[in-house]
């Protein structure tokens, strides 16, 4: 019976919502884009520390 009671609460709550599929999956898809920009902005920053740490430690 809990099988039935949350897919048939998440519906009535998409219903309710207003909000149709397709702005659903542009709002997920924007989260996705979201997550991959910070990523990458992420590994950018690691591979600038690292270029940095191995800039200081041929000078010295």
């Amino acid at each position: 019976m809990k099988f039935l009671i949350i897919p048939a609460a998440l519906a009535a709550s998409l219903l309710v919502s207003g909000c149709t599929t397709s702005s659903w999956i542009q709002a997920a898809g924007g989260v996705m884009q979201a997550k991959d920009d910070y990523d990458k902005q992420a590994r950018h920053q690691r591979i600038r520390d690292a270029n940095a740490a191995a800039a200081r430690a041929r000078r010295q």
